[in-house]
């Protein structure tokens, strides 16, 4: 994860800058459904399968990460992307 402390990956964190609406909530339930019957994703993996089902029933659908940040389809104001833009600003002196 961004933060070094916690677990995932980049999918992990971005995530929490999905909007809280249902279809988060039913994308999250489907993909463990798919898993049920037979998608082959890594159970490690869940998160990006996530996200990137997310972003596949989006307008435009299959958004690259970083086009669906800077287009608002993710939430980037969200306090985790703050937290996560000042450890980057620190790392590089930014």
């Amino acid at each position: 994860m961004p933060d070094n402390q916690s677990r995932g990956m980049l999918e992990t964190f971005l995530a929490y800058l999905v909007p809280d609406n249902n279809l988060w909530q039913y994308t999250q339930n489907k993909v463990i459904e798919a898993k049920q019957q037979g998608a082959t994703y890594r159970d490690y993996h869940r998160d990006k399968a996530n996200i990137h089902t997310y972003l596949a029933w989006q307008d435009p659908p299959g958004k690259q990460l970083h086009d669906a940040v800077k287009q608002k389809i993710l939430n980037r104001s969200h306090p985790q992307s703050a937290i996560f833009l000042r450890w980057l600003q620190e790392l590089y002196e930014i």
